[in-house]
């Protein structure tokens, strides 16, 4: 269990001031400093790592020999790991179960190193490692060790540190803040620490450019989801830094707690499976290896939990998800009206729908990263039940084929259209996006236009008004680490190769079915693709190439429509009964109007052509702009993604409505 301000005993405080004995820092600075300081202890090291370090190490030097500290790179620029690798060993001296632990040799080579680095002028062109990630560190070994790093480097810390200034914001004020606190507390300097605390509270807020949307997702770099990669920093660090002050002058506002417990509830959960989840979440991060498995720590909730006493039900259920075998998700859709993206969890299978419309922008590829995203985030969709699906896969991806997205050869871009963007009601929920490729000259190379439905264990999507300058188009339905054997009706396909299951209508893969009655050419590719991880981002040039088998299930189709599935089933025999006895019929897959209904009465669509009357499940419906809706027991609940349509009348059976638009979660109309 985590401690908490009420936790700490008598055996605490003396221990605490036995190591930060400064009669000149204030107690409640000292106390701060030593609750960050049992987070630091957690840390653990694996001693292969540890001699690897020691082993690599020019004393004479005060550097290690395999780093080159002439790199000018701005992602993954090797002088950082000198620092790194002295808190590292900071780490090992505290570690219990080290061999290393309390090793005086490691405090030399610490010292030894901080000699050199501080009195160097490395300077990197990236902001980041300079004013965040190199000053955390010497932060960290400084609160770490005290007195074990001599006086000079110990000075020299404080004076590096000193010059990090609060600016920005989002993620990146709070990491600037961060360390401007702890070096305030180390300083005793209380105006600058209240200061520091003071603008991250202020930082913690719904809507801001950068930060927490109204719904719960995450923008950093203006309107793109962000939600792991600078989302996640912002929630750890807040929650950390909020019990750190837990009890003192300093505490956090309950109401911001409230938000920080909502963006992990209402954000976070929804957009994983246990740890792991899909790249439109992390953006760029997607291109760094163990990204999608980076979403919330367990510490993390366990901060949350010792600050919000009164509400336990959330963080038990996510940490279980975090640390059991089987991974506990909230069941059913949830819009992101904000990020264009629509998840959904039934028991064992979670999938993420991601769009891209005129309200967000394309996915980041900067400082040498995502190198090969351009079509990333433009309708693609993944599908998770152990996690693993796209785990560490990206270098060996068909970046043309990402899931979910169609392709034509000559396509160099895409136009972002307003009639985009997702609805969720009653467990359900709607995707829709107005899709058009461009080709090098900007003209029109593919268009149609798609909706997917999410429902229990199914995805359902529709595609109309496919048109193309090419004779084919190509849609991936999925691309997946190919695991186990793959089955299409009575065939097997044991090896790899490229095959046409038309005839069948179905694959079953890794507890998943894929299946269409109307596509024209109904495809799976088995391949076991070689690639580099420094082929999608610089920090990893030079890596060797290796193989990884890709399973990709795929669409033709020269023009007009078709629809296909995903569905989460628990065995072969489930899949093709699920094929050949689907709980749901398409009503309507034409260009103006797009309808599913499911056995048990559940209905979805979407209407694309305005002032036009549609017979729909004994309904006659006319609206004067597009909508997309979901009809349940409690009525009909719809919106229109476009911000200028802050109303619209819908007429029903002859009975007229003016709606007020609801963006975030859809306006009901009781029927």
């Amino acid at each position: 269990m985590l401690l908490t301000w009420k936790h700490f005993t008598l055996l605490s405080l003396l221990c605490l001031f036995s190591f930060f004995a400064d009669a000149n820092r204030s107690k409640e600075g000292d106390l701060i400093l030593e609750k960050y300081r049992s987070i630091l202890l957690r840390n653990t090291v694996k001693d292969n790592n540890v001699s690897n370090i020691i082993n690599r190490f020019d004393k004479s030097t005060g550097k290690w020999k395999d780093l080159n500290y002439q790199d000018t790179d701005k992602t993954g620029w090797d002088p950082t790991s000198h620092i790194y690798r002295t808190s590292y060993l900071s780490y090992a001296y505290f570690d219990q179960n080290s061999d290393y632990f309390e090793d005086n040799e490691l405090i030399h080579i610490i010292n030894l190193s901080l000699d050199h680095w501080l009195n160097q002028n490395y300077v990197n062109r990236n902001w980041f490692p300079m004013q965040v990630s190199i000053p955390r560190s010497l932060l960290n070994t400084t609160i770490l060790l005290g007195n074990k790093l001599t006086t000079a480097n110990y000075q020299n810390i404080l004076e590096y540190t000193s010059k990090i200034k609060i600016y920005k914001a989002g993620a990146n004020l709070i990491w600037l803040a961060d360390n401007v606190l702890h070096y305030a507390l180390l300083v005793d300097d209380e105006e600058k620490a209240k200061d520091a605390i003071s603008r991250i509270v202020n930082e913690i807020q719904i809507g801001a450019p950068s930060g927490i949307q109204e719904d719960f997702s995450f923008y950093h770099h203006k309107e793109r989801l962000q939600q792991f990669s600078y989302g996640g920093a912002y929630l750890q660090i807040s929650a950390r830094l909020a019990w750190e002050m837990d009890g003192t002058s300093l505490a956090f506002p309950q109401e911001k707690v409230d938000i920080l417990r909502k963006f992990l509830t209402e954000g976070m959960w929804w957009m994983a499976r246990g740890e792991y989840t899909v790249p439109p979440t992390i953006d760029r991060a997607c291109s760094r290896k163990n990204a999608l498995k980076e979403t919330v720590s367990i510490e993390t909730v366990n901060f949350l939990k010792d600050l919000d006493s009164e509400n336990p039900t959330p963080y038990e259920s996510i940490s279980k998800s975090l640390t059991g075998p089987l991974p506990i998700t909230p069941k059913g859709s949830r819009a992101f009206y904000k990020s264009d993206i629509l998840t959904h969890h039934s028991e064992n299978g979670s999938f993420f729908i991601k769009m891209l419309s005129d309200r967000n922008l394309p996915a980041e590829s900067i400082n040498g990263e995502n190198r090969k995203g351009e079509f990333m985030n433009y309708g693609n969709t993944y599908f998770l039940k152990n996690g693993m699906e796209y785990f560490n896969l990206m270098p060996f991806w068909d970046w043309n084929l990402i899931p979910g997205f169609t392709y034509v050869e000559g396509t160099e871009g895409y136009h972002r259209k307003p009639f985009t963007g997702s609805l969720s009601a009653n467990g359900m929920g709607v995707a829709v996006m107005d899709y058009e490729l461009e080709d090098k000259d900007g003209n029109p190379a593919l268009s149609a236009r798609k909706a997917w439905f999410t429902y229990k264990n199914v995805m359902v999507a529709l595609v109309t008004n496919l048109q193309s300058s090419q004779k084919e188009s190509i849609t991936s339905l999925d691309q997946s680490l190919w695991t186990g054997w793959v089955k299409s009706g009575e065939k097997i396909f044991p090896a790899s190769g490229d095959y046409d299951i038309t005839a069948t209508g179905w694959v079953y893969h890794d507890g998943l079915c894929y299946g269409s009655s109307s596509a024209q050419t109904l495809g799976v590719k088995l391949t076991e693709n070689k690639g580099s991880w420094g082929d999608i981002n610089i920090k990893y040039k030079g890596e060797d190439s290796y193989s990884k088998k890709v399973f990709l299930p795929y669409i033709k189709q020269q023009k007009g429509n078709f629809d296909y599935y995903v569905a989460d089933v628990p065995s072969l025999e489930a899949a093709e009964q699920l094929h050949h006895q689907p709980f749901w019929s398409v009503i309507s897959n034409s260009e103006d109007l797009q309808v599913i209904k499911f056995e048990d009465g559940a209905l979805a669509g979407v209407i694309w052509s305005p002032n036009k009357n549609f017979t729909i499940d004994q309904m006659t419906i006319s609206v004067d702009v597009p909508v997309y809706f979901i009809k349940s027991s409690s009525g009909l609940t719809l919106t229109s993604p476009n911000p200028t349509h802050k109303s619209f009348a819908i007429t029903v059976n002859g009975k007229r409505h003016q709606i007020e638009n609801d963006f975030l979660n859809g306006a009901l109309l009781p029927l």
